[in-house]
């Protein structure tokens, strides 16, 4: 499990209380919560902490996970924790009224 916080991002945590989901699961649970959250959810990053794979890989940076500094630098705004960051999703909204 990754126990990353970030002052960018909004953190929502989800509890399946004693459940264990599998990632398309715990997608599901995220897309939800970020669509009650956000006008135009959008997934830019994950990380699976029971398989330890991030998306996007990103090897090249080092002084934090690729997965966590791609959603920072395109415009991550929601997170959100499944079970205490055994998953964690990240979204954009892309449904941003313009000034």
């Amino acid at each position: 499990m990754i126990e990353l916080e970030h002052a960018e991002f909004l953190t929502l945590k989800i509890s399946t209380a004693g459940k264990e989901p599998d990632f398309s699961s715990a997608r599901l649970l995220a897309d939800d919560l970020a669509a009650s959250n956000l006008r135009g959810p959008m997934l830019i990053a994950w990380y699976d902490g029971r398989k330890n794979e991030e998306h996007p890989y990103v090897p090249e940076c080092q002084h934090k996970p690729g997965w966590l500094a791609y959603a920072e630098g395109h415009g991550g705004c929601i997170r959100v924790d499944v079970n205490e960051g055994q998953y964690s999703f990240i979204y954009a909204d892309v449904d941003v009224p313009e000034a």
